[in-house]
């Protein structure tokens, strides 16, 4: 057989590697997260694995992760606010006595 002949091993990709890091991650702080009647946050599990919020949404949204007994489901809704969204403060700035 020559070099074009032989079949490719099944050497896992980098990409394939990152993936079950990623999910391995992910199975592993949710098993140390508080559960709220069967619920986990999205917001509890990036704060825990510190995995970018795309990636996390990403991870989440597939049906091959593993998850505890205690969790039914995952609120793939956050609650953490962009800047955009944080109001500003309605209180006055004092201004500065006047020396002398």
């Amino acid at each position: 057989m020559t070099e074009q002949e032989q079949p490719e091993s099944p050497v896992p990709t980098i990409d394939e590697e990152m993936v079950a890091s990623y999910r391995q991650a992910i199975e592993r702080a949710i098993t140390h997260l508080p559960v709220k009647n069967g619920v986990v946050s999205i917001d509890s599990i990036w704060i825990e694995t510190s995995i970018p919020y795309e990636i996390l949404d990403e991870f989440l949204r597939r049906d091959d992760l593993v998850l505890p007994d205690n969790v039914d489901r995952i609120n793939l809704k956050s609650n953490v606010r962009a800047k955009e969204q944080i109001r500003k403060s309605r209180r006055r700035k004092r201004k500065p006595r006047a020396k002398g």
